[in-house]
């Protein structure tokens, strides 16, 4: 009781503090059954722009974006959600559905509620937010701009990465952890460069997950019954895409990299980019490089790793 205490007293306004300083606002917005919770920064030229869309990852939040979606352009209307599912977006219900289609249909009902009709957007997603950020530019053609998907799940893996074989081999998922220890060996995974958690922000987190496993449970097992999706899909998406990947990623392995580079066949144009000592977190890791390529690509030019201050 005393850590969730602490994440809901400490790390809570911390992170709503950081929002605050990058200069967006909490909204929500009631759609169907959901009362949907984002964050907004307002764009200082809406009428020359079009809106940045941030969805996020498994069992993570609209947060996670900040320090890249802080360095978006101040042009641009910036909009992040926690899916439903995820964060504060209510219900969180392990009796409801969350296939991959359904999460993606939820999203452009959110979209279309927070976006003026007619109007383009470009869509960012890492990991199940970069399939859910596909599946949408390949479902809703006429409504997307750009895309970026960064380490995007829903792909073969030619190469079965060190989270596979760990859930192969000892049948234990990494992204379900919600123990201390669950918590600090699910960071040895992510990052090439391992952040060291302390023991105790560990075990808060862990408490905090632990609130939310059998929703987060739920999502997984939705997920998991159509592993390939996106592949599935790639060819039907239109806009100008951008795909990044960190060539270390532990978590969906780097092979996968050239199959959506192969299956991309009908977007207007297509760039990549492949960061060495990356893993799978490149938001966290190269933030500052995923800032710089994406404004790059919502603004027309071609994107580069180059890094920009």
């Amino acid at each position: 009781m005393v850590l969730l205490q602490l994440f809901d007293y400490l790390i809570v306004p911390t992170i709503q503090f950081a929002r605050f300083c990058r200069g967006f606002h909490a909204k929500n917005v009631s759609i169907d059954e959901f009362e949907w919770h984002y964050i907004e920064r307002e764009g200082c030229a809406p009428n020359e722009t079009e809106p940045v869309i941030f969805v996020h990852g498994f069992s993570s939040w609209k947060e996670s974006w900040l320090n890249v979606a802080s360095r978006v352009d101040k042009k641009y209307k910036v909009v992040i959600p926690d899916l439903p599912g995820h964060g504060k977006t209510e219900p969180a219900d392990p009796l409801m559905s969350y296939t991959i289609k359904e999460q993606t249909e939820r999203l452009s009902k959110f979209i279309d509620k927070t976006i003026p009709a007619g109007q383009k957007v470009h869509v960012v997603g890492c990991s199940m937010g970069g399939l859910i950020a596909g599946m949408y530019s390949a479902m809703y053609p006429d409504r997307v701009r750009s895309v970026t998907l960064i380490c995007p799940a829903g792909l073969t893996m030619p190469k079965k990465s060190d989270a596979y074989h760990v859930l192969e081999n000892e049948g234990k998922n990494l992204l379900m952890a919600h123990t201390t220890d669950d918590v600090i060996e699910m960071n040895q995974y992510l990052g090439f460069k391992p952040l060291n958690i302390p023991r105790m922000i560990a075990s808060t987190i862990a408490q905090h997950r632990k609130r939310t496993i059998s929703v987060v449970q739920r999502i997984f097992d939705d997920m998991s019954t159509e592993p390939t999706l996106l592949e599935e899909y790639l060819h039907l998406i239109q806009a100008k895409t951008l795909v990044m990947w960190g060539k270390n990623d532990r978590i969906l392995d780097f092979s996968s990299f050239p199959i959506i580079q192969e299956k991309l066949s009908n977007a207007s144009k297509k760039y990549t980019i492949a960061f060495d000592e990356c893993g799978h977190t490149v938001q966290h890791e190269r933030y500052q490089e995923c800032a710089n390529a994406i404004n790059a690509m919502i603004s027309g030019n071609e994107p580069t790793a180059v890094m920009k201050k």
